[in-house]
């Protein structure tokens, strides 16, 4: 190891850079022949438990069941050349919602129908810390096959530590040895930093070494011990993942996740190959990679697919009861009004957003008159669905507002809301900015322009060290916003904490609807955000244009 891959691995310390995990007793590596030795990866990413998908008459696709049955009909054709992994993002939605509130246990369930379908490796996503991490340790407690990778956490001596007398291995590790069609195959985890503001670390942190060095470490680590591929599976979203791929020396794939994208064609950075898979089940890739005679990466004869779900015709029956046992313990479907115009959610800022704000700025301004506009965050919106016109369903909102969100208001400066409206502006995990919804507020970014920047601490935001001048046309109630003027507006506690980054919505006066104050992390009582959203669909608030 070169001397400064040394310091790095003392920099890592052991939470990183303990033993590399196997799935099975070390082999010599394969002997080359002149045909080409092959293992395929079936891939998902942010799939985020939506094992039923759409529904089919009085049942549902079963999108899970689908994905079981295919690898399993793969590896009749491949026996042990086959591997299933998932990109991160595997727990949220309609499954994490038990009829008696305990999500831990909900958590584990899901993730049990996970290794039940054959998933064999998976990253560990932003969503999975949304319950906090001893709901994820308990979650984690429940697997014993299904491996959980991230290689850039630092989780030694917090509620996560991955040490556990009923795991030996671990709860999860950075990276894993797997035999896969006579190859030994290389895989390591990556969570995204951005979970620090996006999700609920606790006292889990991020190790100090960048990613690209924990990776390179990891690589090295994995070929020295007879990796004949190396493949990250990345929860970093897809333009971090090509950034990666040209900083890091020595990775064959990168199977990715987090942006929620999809990539019909490879995407290709120096000889790294990199793939999605889109979301929520929406498809499944199949990644076939060759190694050559010479024990290397054969793009030439590797190849990549991208197949809609709904393309795979067979469900496995044993994943499908074991859907149908945990749809039970959930809270259940029940009609609770009509939908008069569709809601397209394929769009996080179509109309649905826009008139699911404006209600939620209603409902706020109805029980406290000062509130003058509103503003929700994209990534709140979920389920990537076209509901057409007719009943609407408890659940269907759930699945659209999963998170246990409520209802803040807070009194800014008008400057303080400008760098709001400007730090919108900043382009997020997907690179596409304009990270905010709003109702009686306008704005526009203009991308050629500077972006606000920030002083960091432990990966934060903490203070404003140039103001940024991407923000175009920043007006609220139709006027120019004063910057010396005070303003209340209505929000959620993931932006009011100081969610994505939103330093300065920290900075205001931050009231609960009962006029306490809002404290992060105690939650205020009132003004659930889906509990909101149902009562403007029975008063037909989300129907008026």
């Amino acid at each position: 190891m070169k001397k400064s891959m040394l310091v790095l691995a003392l920099l890592l310390g052991s939470s990183a850079c303990g033993g590399v995990q196997q799935t099975a007793p070390a082999t010599p590596a394969a002997k080359m022949t002149s045909e080409p030795v092959r293992c395929l990866l079936l891939a998902s990413n942010d799939s985020e438990a939506n094992f039923d998908g759409a529904k089919e008459g009085a049942g549902f696709e079963g999108r899970i069941a689908r994905i079981a049955s295919e690898k399993q009909r793969l590896l009749a054709e491949r026996p042990g050349g086959v591997l299933l992994v998932e990109g991160g993002d595997m727990l949220q939605g309609r499954y994490m919602e038990r009829q008696d509130g305990n999500r831990p246990l909900a958590m584990q369930s899901a993730w049990q129908v996970y290794q039940a379908a054959g998933y064999d490796f998976a990253a560990i996503g932003n969503h999975e810390f949304d319950g906090g991490p001893k709901a994820l340790r308990v979650a984690m407690q429940g697997l014993d096959r299904m491996r959980l990778l991230s290689a850039n956490l630092d989780a030694k001596g917090t509620a996560l530590d991955p040490s556990d007398p009923g795991h030996p291995q671990g709860l999860f590790a950075p990276s894993a040895l797997a035999n896969c069609g006579n190859l030994r195959v290389g895989l390591i985890g990556l969570t995204t930093p951005s979970t620090r503001t996006i999700s609920q670390m606790g006292d889990v942190r991020f190790l100090k070494a960048t990613t690209a060095q924990v990776t390179q470490i990891e690589a090295q680590k994995l070929r020295a011990q007879g990796a004949q591929l190396v493949v990250v599976l990345s929860h970093l979203g897809l333009e971090n993942d090509v950034q990666l791929a040209a900083d890091v020396t020595g990775l064959d794939a990168i199977v990715g996740g987090h942006s929620h994208s999809e990539t019909p064609k490879v995407v290709q950075r120096g000889q790294t190959w990199i793939t999605q898979s889109g979301s929520r089940f929406s498809h499944l890739g199949a990644l076939d990679l060759a190694v050559d005679a010479s024990g290397h990466f054969d793009p030439a004869h590797s190849h990549w697919q991208l197949r809609p779900i709904e393309q795979l015709t067979n469900k496995d029956a044993k994943v499908l009861a074991q859907v149908d046992e945990l749809r039970k313990l959930v809270v259940q479907e029940a009609p609770i009004g009509q939908r008069k115009v569709a809601w397209d959610l394929r769009d996080a800022r179509g109309d649905y957003s826009r008139r699911a704000t404006r209600a939620f700025g209603q409902w706020a301004k109805a029980k406290i008159p000062s509130v003058v506009g509103a503003m929700l965050n994209v990534g709140g919106f979920r389920s990537d669905t076209l509901y057409p016109i007719g009943p609407v369903t408890n659940l269907e909102v759930k699945a659209i507002h999963p998170f246990d969100n409520r209802l803040v208001l807070i009194t800014l400066t008008g400057q303080q809301l400008l760098d709001t409206l400007e730090h919108s502006c900043v382009p997020g995990s997907t690179g596409g900015g304009e990270s905010l919804v709003l109702w009686g507020l306008t704005g526009a970014c203009d991308y050629k322009s500077a972006p606000q920047q920030y002083r960091f601490v432990d990966g934060r935001p903490v203070e404003i060290t140039r103001r940024g001048e991407r923000l175009r046309g920043g007006s609220i109630g139709g006027a120019t916003i004063d910057p010396r003027a005070q303003y209340t507006i209505a929000t959620v506690d993931y932006l009011a904490k100081g969610g994505s980054g939103f330093l300065p919505l920290t900075q205001g006066t931050r009231k609960c609807l009962d006029g306490s104050e809002f404290v992060p992390p105690t939650p205020c009582r009132d003004g659930m955000m889906a509990d909101v959203m149902i009562e403007a669909v029975r008063t037909g608030m989300l129907d008026q244009d």
